[in-house]
């Protein structure tokens, strides 16, 4: 439409394969989004604009019976992500607020491994993204000697408990194991 949408720019960028978008430059406009809202007091209709651009990005995938490995891998084979921490920060924050309403650790879903508190499902489900994209880096990274690759008892430490403000349960060291 013109002008256009957030969600008509999603869908385009979603399908950006189709019609030859790169996907590093789908990534780097996506971490883009929200930049400077987060960096200023002032919001613009731009900062509103690329906020809800990325929201129905997010939401343009069908999370439901995938795990949240299941739905990273989905939702990273449609763009590259950006090498800036904040850029990845922000795509994971939405990613993060998308699947776990949806996915099977949801209190929906089979596994039930989430909060039923949204806020707190959100976050487990990020700090799991973003400790999934640090393994997947860690072991691809030759620049990451040998001996000092993440092990499974590292990575079921660093994910088994995120506290009592983000979950009232451990993740099962076999669901975890899955994962590794």
């Amino acid at each position: 439409p013109n002008p256009p949408d957030p969600k008509s720019v999603a869908s385009f960028l979603r399908n950006g394969l189709v019609v030859g978008l790169d996907k590093a430059v789908v990534g780097q406009y996506l971490g883009e989004v929200g930049k400077s809202a987060k960096d200023s007091d002032v919001t613009t209709d731009q900062d509103w604009f690329h906020k809800e651009l990325l929201v129905a990005f997010c939401s343009s995938f069908d999370f439901e019976r995938q795990t949240v490995l299941d739905g990273l891998r989905m939702f990273l084979s449609t763009f590259r992500l950006p090498g800036e921490a904040q850029m990845i920060d922000r795509i994971l924050q939405a990613f993060s607020e998308s699947v776990s309403h949806q996915c099977e650790e949801s209190v929906r879903g089979s596994l039930k491994l989430f909060s039923p508190n949204e806020k707190r499902a959100s976050d487990a489900a990020y700090l799991l993204s973003f400790s999934i994209i640090m393994l997947n880096t860690d072991f691809h990274n030759e620049n990451i000697r040998a001996n000092r690759k993440m092990k499974l008892v590292d990575f079921i430490r660093n994910n088994r408990n995120y506290g009592k403000d983000i979950s009232d349960n451990d993740l099962p060291a076999e669901y975890l194991e899955g994962i590794f």
